[in-house]
């Protein structure tokens, strides 16, 4: 190819001088001859015009498969998300399968965005490692568009070429490490495993540093200290892995606070966003069955008392928490995903929010785009479970469980979205005064919040709101949200009579009519009826089932619906999400009558008796756990700092093994500090069974 010829004038050129020889006695084109060839160079000028007409035709066809390739196909390891260039909206409809199937599946309804001319969705519940065909048909009032491709989703065990020791990259002084320019392929992964542990003696800002890393997996890491961060990765890393990592003390020790409640380090400067892990501006990062926990700092709740420093015992009135986070996630290039992790505070110890986004009014801000978040316990924070916030196009956050935080999730503000929440549990809410608030609080109004949210098959128990606008920026219009609901269980814990109207189910102050709410279950225990109250557009819930849900034990924290549950089979089919259920229709909710009573969801085949256990002084309480088809691994009882001065607990077999049970005990001892926290039994491959204690409820 010469030096700055166009590979597509080239083929254009090609296609051109075969169509010369072919139509040489041809009358295709008689009528160019007779117009334009009538001097004597009519040879040239014939040939010159076959070659324009061509050109043009050829063109117009090159245009049409220019566009059918601009769709964006963005696997991670159990989802895609597409991306339809469309000028004007129309129809679109994608489908998929896997490779050498016959049938084909319908996707969600594409989102259209009519500022970025684009249609989005989501494809879930995909399996790892696989390849998939996919088709799109866009229709238009001028056009109509079919597009097959394919994609192959990410696997959990990609080759891995070379294996090397943290220990071989510890060189500074303060026993921080740096690992930089690790560049793998695609086909040859590098692996870095912890033979021994990091321990940064606090110097450097974080005890790991990863930079200019590419196809690296960091496997079984402990990590201690770090000035301000456990890991951080910077904006030239992509395609990077922590696995099964444990990662703690990080960050600045509070030495006092300020009249308004925020601590302070020994410098007085405010203590916010220590994280164990910073993902800035990295791409395709995943942390995975990993337990990221104690922090050195701690967070301030909304409202309280100072407890450190000249302003002791003076109270606070809604001053906005600032502390350290479990994830703190900086501007993705897109591809994060947080699978199976455990990350929790402790009562003494709180996380401002367990995962926090970075430039909430930012499009780029966040999560950004394209990333999964499931299989988590996000708990122990004064504020949000997790934040959202940002760009959330075709972020997918399911399977979590979120407890002992303020708020449940924040998506406030959903700058172009679609995003998609699913399948998560969210009770236990409170901070670290027993206060909480909504389930889901949105906002943005139209300035901010232009994208739509889907929020399927969630369980949520709440003691403020549910679904509500809490709002987003300084408009009139901050609380307003869009949003799509379908098979949720609403539970609310709080008259939606009271002063601050807060015990609402769903509360949209603005009535928006392009949300679209209906099929989920409400309900309000301290209405006689059951019944939950909503605010929202006239005629919204049509289908709803209005009462208390009935779960299998509440009490004991089994989500799953009891077969006696009378909204069974009410809910509505929802392609893609709706594959699991075994009745006429789906029902509503996390938990099927069927389904593991596990939760966080995650590929692991141990249940409980009990999630959550409740202790009184020298009483000892026991949780059973049923071993099913699991592979033999020794485990670890794992818990906060906090939790080892009042919480004893043992059980009845070193190791797990298939088809078998263990019994935990648990004793409680007095401690000077409100006595909850949560027991993690984990395993050698990092996945866990998370259980909720309360001595002090």
């Amino acid at each position: 190819m010469m030096h700055g010829m166009n590979p597509v004038w080239i083929i254009c050129v090609l296609i051109c001088e075969i169509a010369n020889i072919l139509c040489q006695k041809s009358n295709l084109f008689y009528c160019f001859d007779m117009y334009f060839c009538r001097s004597k160079m009519r040879k040239v000028n014939r040939d010159i015009m076959k070659n324009v007409c061509l050109v043009i035709i050829f063109v117009w066809f090159l245009d049409a498969f220019t566009q059918a390739n601009d769709i964006g196909l963005y696997p991670t390891f159990e989802s895609c998300g597409v991306y339809v260039p469309c000028d004007t909206a129309g129809d679109c409809r994608v489908w998929f399968r896997r490779n050498g199937s016959v049938a084909w599946e319908e996707s969600i309804a594409p989102f259209y965005d009519a500022v970025e001319h684009e249609y989005r969705t989501s494809i879930v519940r995909l399996e790892e490692s696989t390849a998939y065909d996919i088709k799109v048909c866009l229709t238009t009032a001028s056009d109509t568009l079919d597009f097959v491709s394919s994609f192959t989703t990410w696997s959990s065990e990609p080759p891995v070429a070379r294996v090397l020791n943290i220990g071989s990259f510890f060189e500074r002084p303060d026993g921080s490490v740096v690992v930089s320019g690790l560049r793998g392929r695609p086909d040859a992964w590098i692996k870095v495993v912890g033979d021994e542990p990091v321990q940064c003696s606090g110097v450097s800002d974080a005890a790991l540093e990863v930079s200019d890393c590419q196809y690296v997996i960091f496997e079984k890491l402990c990590v201690r200290g770090g000035r301000r961060y456990g890991i951080r990765t910077d904006a030239s890393v992509s395609d990077v892995r922590f696995v099964n990592c444990n990662i703690a003390k990080w960050g600045r020790i509070c030495a006092s606070q300020n009249s308004a409640g925020h601590f302070l380090d020994k410098e007085g400067k405010e203590i916010n966003n220590d994280a164990g892990l910073v993902i800035y501006k990295s791409r395709n990062v995943v942390l995975e069955r990993s337990y990221i926990h104690d922090p050195n700092g701690n967070t301030n709740p909304w409202n309280g008392t100072v407890e450190l420093g000249e302003y002791k015992g003076t109270p606070y009135v809604f001053t906005h928490p600032q502390g350290p986070n479990a994830v703190y996630v900086m501007e993705s290039r897109g591809g994060i995903v947080l699978r199976y992790n455990d990350l929790a505070g402790s009562q003494t110890h709180r996380y401002n929010d367990p995962v926090e986004a970075w430039r909430n009014n930012d499009v780029n801000g966040g999560f950004a785009h394209d990333a999964d978040i499931y299989g988590n316990l996000l708990a122990f924070g004064q504020d949000d479970g997790i934040e959202l916030d940002g760009g959330q196009c075709n972020v997918r956050l399911y399977d979590n469980r979120i407890e002992q935080v303020y708020c449940g999730i924040s998506t406030a503000p959903n700058l172009k979205g679609p995003s998609y929440i699913f399948n998560n549990v969210i009770w236990n809410l409170g901070n670290s005064l027993g206060k909480g608030s909504c389930a889901i609080k949105n906002g943005g109004g139209y300035e901010y919040s232009r994208g739509m949210q889907y929020l399927f098959y969630n369980t949520f128990i709440h003691n403020g709101g549910g679904m509500m606008g809490v709002g987003y920026g300084n408009g009139p219009q901050r609380e307003l949200f869009h949003a799509y609901m379908r098979n949720n269980i609403f539970l609310s814990l709080r008259s939606d009579l009271d002063s601050i109207k807060e015990g609402y189910c769903i509360k949209d102050k603005h009535r928006n009519p392009l949300c679209d709410f209906d099929y989920d279950l409400l309900g309000n225990v301290c209405q006689k009826d059951g019944r939950g109250g909503i605010v929202a557009y006239e005629g919204a819930e049509r289908h709803a089932v209005f009462g208390l849900p009935e779960f299998t034990d509440l009490h004991a924290g089994l989500l799953t619906l009891s077969e006696r549950e009378r909204s069974l089979s009410k809910g509505e089919v929802i392609n893609n999400f709706s594959n699991t259920y075994c009745r006429a229709n789906p029902s509503m909710g996390a938990l099927m009558p069927d389904a593991s009573t596990l939760m966080p969801m995650r590929p692991l085949h141990v249940e409980a008796d009990k999630y959550i256990v409740e202790l009184q002084t020298a009483e000892v309480a026991t949780v059973t756990l049923t071993v099913g088809n699991q592979e033999t691994s020794e485990y670890d009882i794992c818990m906060a700092d906090d939790m080892k001065n009042w919480l004893t607990v043992t059980a009845d077999s070193p190791v797990m093994v298939p088809d078998s049970t263990i019994t935990l005990s648990f004793v409680a001892s007095p401690a000077p500090y409100k006595r909850n926290g949560i027991v993690f039994v984990r395993l050698d491959n990092g996945l866990s069974v998370p259980i909720t204690v309360f001595a002090d409820k």
